[in-house]
């Protein structure tokens, strides 16, 4: 629940995400923003009915989406009925693009991810490393590591237990770690 005095800062935590969402709906930018200044223009001049609302984003999509078909049933009805084969007056096309910003995120988050692998393996010794290699990546069975490391089966059982401990007392989930090593 959000005072008045917060509106301005609601709307600076949710404007990407409407904005993003928006597009992602098939409108252009202009209609985009003019949508969810609407919506917080309402918010501004209801602030007294704020306390009824329980989840905040939700209302927020909820209320941009409903403001996106209202101006689009109002741009339809100059032109072509809105309603086509099978499609109902709250149906928009949802597109799902990747932009140069998500590019951009995703290859952020790969880094981090990356160097956080990167870090956990380097708690490893070499023989740690290169075992966790051979089982994990390249998928060798007990029997050919051993004949690889020229080691005891038992020692190489026994050095991917060490390994995979050491990897558990890491900050990353054991499986994700394994997946993204490979």
């Amino acid at each position: 629940m959000i005072r008045f005095s917060n509106i301005a800062s609601t709307y600076n935590e949710y404007l990407d995400t409407l904005y993003s969402y928006a597009l992602h709906l098939g409108f252009d930018e202009q209609t985009a923003m003019d949508a969810i200044h609407d919506v917080f223009y309402k918010l501004c001049i209801h602030h007294s009915s704020l306390n009824e609302i329980n989840n905040l984003k939700s209302y927020l999509f909820r209320a941009l989406r409903n403001r996106l078909i209202d101006m689009r049933r109002i741009n339809r009805e100059d032109s072509t009925p809105f309603t086509a084969q099978g499609e109902t007056e709250e149906s928009l096309p949802f597109q799902l693009h990747v932009t140069i910003e998500d590019e951009l995120i995703m290859k952020e988050d790969a880094e981090e991810i990356r160097q956080k692998v990167e870090n956990v393996l380097d708690r490893l010794t070499d023989r740690q490393r290169e075992i966790v290699y051979l089982r994990y990546i390249r998928e060798q069975s007990y029997e050919e590591i051993a004949e690889i490391m020229q080691i005891s089966v038992a020692a190489c059982r026994n050095l991917i237990s060490k390994s995979i401990t050491k990897l558990k007392g890491s900050s990353l989930p054991i499986t994700l770690l394994l997946v993204l090593i490979k």
